[in-house]
């Protein structure tokens, strides 16, 4: 059963690193540790957030509160 299973495990952390570099290179300049897992999660576990709609996004984000204050 090892042998069955090696070339996927294989193939899944290949399209992790390569998700991982793709991302890396995009957004390397304007990336901290944090944001940088956020992108990285979405971009490899796209079939799960391919099935949430787009609006409910826009309005979880509609519906926040702003954190911004005024600069002097």
């Amino acid at each position: 059963t090892l042998a069955l299973l090696l070339p996927v495990a294989t193939a899944t952390v290949e399209r992790v690193f390569s998700a991982m570099n793709y991302v890396k290179s995009r957004l390397r300049s304007r990336m901290g540790d944090e944001w940088l897992n956020d992108n990285l999660v979405v971009y490899i576990e796209k079939d799960v957030f391919d099935c949430i709609d787009n609006e409910i996004i826009l309005q979880h984000f509609q519906h926040m509160k702003s954190r911004g204050g005024i600069l002097d």
